[in-house]
């Protein structure tokens, strides 16, 4: 495996433009927050005061692609579309590549199949390929015919695999070539992806050693590539799941990473960057799965899509409730006779619900990390059981202080003794909602499904139901030592 470089690289926006520009701008300073926010609020006054379109791109094209994007988010399709159409290609195909997706193609559909094509080929070929493989199947095709065929060959990976993640725009040099060769190879492509080692492959594109350039540099012209490169590299294969990656890319610290094919031929590789959108949308997915809201939606989705998505468990979390009223149905008849448990039961299920979720949100953290092994399982169910026990013993006791200074008092009508009774059903039902919260995902990960999903909805049944029965089962049981309270 080569060695890693101790810091990431800091690569300078030059290609493309000429030497004196490139002198001009050999610096760039990261734009200030409110510097930003000034450009956006004179692009605002622009646009509501019908200034023209020109005028408008010249300010979108001064901020840097992220924030050009968030700009041309803000406006309405139309302006966007005249605004971006003024712009120059290479800007307003890096904006493209930066907006969110929905918003992109909604975009893009306005465009003529040209115009599209043209920003297309302006992207990286990665960004390009999840645009077009979100786009409709007739205009995809459209499009394909009009870009490179390895554009092509990327959709064809899913999205959401080390090959659909992977880009193609990147150098690779000949192991038979010489140094001299493998340098003025480089020099000849200024565009490609070129990070601090390259990858060798042979006549047949197989993938052979990879040689920093360090080495690359130092070494006589001369010198042979196959001599000077290392033949131990780490490697992805196309149907490898994104998340796979990102855990590899974070566990032994890569900046890129190869991808294979069964011959080992070089198809691509995927970088640092892309690694870091992948860990972002994953943290987003995972609570998005946890409260069943649909994943892949964005805030701009459409309205079909977010009603497919969240419709189905809003259903699920409907009969889950469901169950819990039907366990306090059943002391229908208890709740009359004390009505002071009306107003605690809630109190009980909605601190087991707390506790449930922070050990939820734990162990999904320790499944994410790896930190969670199956000889510790056990160790780790108890360790929040008996957390669940002292912190209910605690809220509860203070729950039954309160009651019986509010009962004493007269301030409400009921036994102190619903205090005492109040305790008990808060250290059992916290202990059961920790149990809980750390059990759910760990069963779901067992079984082979993702631990986020809907985990929230079924967490939050079961601890209502569990609350729900241990304070009113409870109270039942001691109904009569309830009602015959001696005075205070």
């Amino acid at each position: 495996m080569p060695d890693h470089p101790d810091h990431p690289e800091q690569t300078q926006r030059t290609s493309g433009q000429d030497p004196a520009e490139q002198n001009a701008k050999s610096l760039t300073v990261i734009q200030d927050p409110g510097d930003v926010a000034e450009h956006e609020e004179r692009i605002d006054a622009l646009v509501g005061s019908d200034a023209p379109a020109e005028e408008v791109a010249r300010h979108v094209e001064l901020l840097d692609a992220p924030d050009a994007a968030d700009t041309l988010e803000r406006l309405e399709t139309d302006d966007s579309v005249e605004v971006i159409d003024r712009m120059k290609d290479e800007a307003a195909a890096e904006a493209l590549s930066h907006m969110q997706l929905p918003i992109a193609l909604t975009i893009f559909a306005d465009f003529s199949i040209d115009e599209a094509a043209r920003y297309l080929a302006l992207m990286e070929p990665d960004d390009a390929a999840d645009l077009l493989q979100e786009l409709p199947d007739e205009r995809s095709r459209a499009l394909l015919q009009r870009l490179p065929a390895e554009l092509g060959r990327l959709v064809q990976h899913d999205p959401e695999t080390a090959g659909g993640l992977m880009t193609t725009e990147f150098v690779s040099l000949p192991v038979s070539g010489s140094v001299a060769d493998a340098i003025e190879l480089i020099r000849r492509r200024p565009d490609e992806v070129i990070k601090d080692f390259v990858y060798c492959i042979s006549d047949g594109g197989v993938l052979e050693g990879v040689i920093a350039l360090r080495d690359l540099l130092l070494a006589a012209p001369s010198e042979t590539v196959e001599n000077l490169m290392h033949r131990d590299v780490d490697a992805l294969r196309p149907d490898v799941d994104q998340e796979d990656v990102a855990e590899i890319f974070d566990r032994y610290d890569y900046f890129t990473l190869p991808v294979i094919d069964e011959n080992n031929r070089l198809l691509g590789i995927v970088t640092i960057d892309d690694v870091v959108d992948i860990i972002r949308a994953e943290q987003t997915e995972d609570a998005f799965k946890q409260v069943g809201a649909g994943v892949g939606e964005a805030v701009y989705s459409s309205l079909g899509q977010k009603i497919r998505s969240r419709l189905p468990w809003l259903l699920v979390n409907l009969l889950m409730a469901g169950l819990a009223a039907a366990v306090v149905f059943q002391f229908e008849y208890l709740i009359e006779e004390i009505a002071i448990l009306a107003v605690m039961m809630p109190v009980i299920a909605n601190q087991a619900g707390n506790a449930g979720h922070q050990s939820l949100a734990v162990t999904l953290r320790g499944l994410v990390l790896g930190d969670v092994s199956k000889e510790r399982v056990a160790p780790l169910l108890l360790r929040e059981t008996t957390l669940g026990l002292i912190t209910g013993f605690v809220t509860g006791g203070a729950m039954a202080l309160v009651i019986w200074g509010l009962a004493s008092s007269g301030v409400i009508d009921s036994s102190p003794r619903v205090g005492l009774v109040a305790m008990v059903a808060m250290t059992g039902a916290l202990s059961v909602g920790c149990l809980i919260g750390t059990g759910i995902p760990l069963l779901m990960d067992r079984v082979g499904f993702d631990p986020a999903t809907a985990s929230s909805i079924f967490l939050t049944m079961l601890t209502d139901t569990a609350a729900f029965a241990t304070f009113l089962g409870l109270a039942s049981v001691l109904q009569q030592w309830l009602l015959t309270a001696p005075p205070v």
